[in-house]
């Protein structure tokens, strides 16, 4: 059995300013016309946890042909939802701590919202300049949660290695959904390739950096060979698939514009989203990217 998946990420709706409705429309319409089988999304739709659930329920009743699913990325904790909630959402939309068993292949999808520990930074052994800065400069501070980002990166793991445990036992291949960067290799293209030499900026820098995702994820993949392919977001702007270990690495994300930032290849965001939507075709055999 033949299927085909298209994956996407930060669309920010609210950002970009673009009616919900228009935008669902035209997305069910091309998912349609592309006979895409499962729509998977790597976070960030909206600043509010509830309307992204909303929008995603909204779109499986639109999209009969279609089975979507969601994670969550840093944007869409921001309000809406409590820790418990976003951890335990029961929405089946909602793909965090969850899998689904591909029919017909012997493919599994297995998500994971992810997280950060600073290791893509030079302060990843001063962790407590990183929170103080986190703390007065960075909108992921008002996100619920009862333990800090290193603590929270473990937990990550421990929810991860179960998943891939149960797929691994079950001769399932794996393709991997999640919102921040597992690698600090694929961050590159977002932060620069070498550092600002201003001391100023390159604070700053490794600041940002700091928050970007997690090497112990990207490590913790590729230690099982029945992983294939990675779907992740956070970083916006235009990368190509990188393979690093056997395990491909996508980067869907639409990114913003406004008055300050245009991280757009086309003039508008459906046609961004367009552009930037992969669709992937899985069988028993190797995936073909579309």
């Amino acid at each position: 059995m033949v299927l085909r998946i298209a994956v996407s990420s930060d669309n920010h709706l609210d950002v970009n300013r673009i009616a919900p409705s228009v935008v669902m429309r035209e997305q069910v319409a091309w998912l349609r016309r592309h006979q895409i089988d499962y729509y998977l999304f790597a976070g960030d739709l909206f600043n509010d946890f509830q309307k992204t659930s909303h929008y995603f329920q909204q779109m499986q009743a639109m999209a009969t042909s279609t089975k979507v699913f969601f994670i969550a990325g840093n944007h869409d904790m921001l309000s809406g939802v409590d820790w418990s909630t976003m951890e335990n959402f029961a929405s089946p939309q909602y793909l965090h701590r969850k899998f689904v068993d591909l029919p017909g292949t012997d493919w599994h999808i297995i998500g994971n919202n992810g997280w950060y520990d600073y290791s893509f930074s030079q302060y990843v052994t001063e962790p407590e300049q990183v929170r103080r800065w986190k703390n007065v400069y960075w909108l992921d501070s008002v996100i619920d949660q009862p333990m800090d980002d290193q603590q929270r990166m473990q937990l990550v793991l421990k929810q991860v290695r179960q998943q891939l445990r149960a797929a691994q036992d079950a001769q399932k291949k794996v393709l991997f959904l999640t919102h921040f960067v597992p690698l600090a290799e694929l961050a590159d293209d977002a932060t620069g390739p070498t550092a600002p030499t201003n001391p100023r900026y390159q604070r700053v820098y490794q600041m940002f950096r700091a928050m970007l995702g997690s090497n112990q994820l990207g490590s913790l993949l590729e230690q099982f060979a029945n992983v294939k392919m990675v779907f992740y977001g956070h970083l916006h702007g235009a990368h190509p698939p990188v393979i690093h270990s056997g395990v491909t690495y996508y980067h869907q994300a639409v990114g913003v514009k406004n008055k300050r930032t245009n991280e757009w290849q086309a003039p508008t965001l459906l046609e961004q989203w367009k552009k930037t939507c992969r669709i992937i075709q899985l069988d028993d055999d190797e995936p073909l990217d579309q």
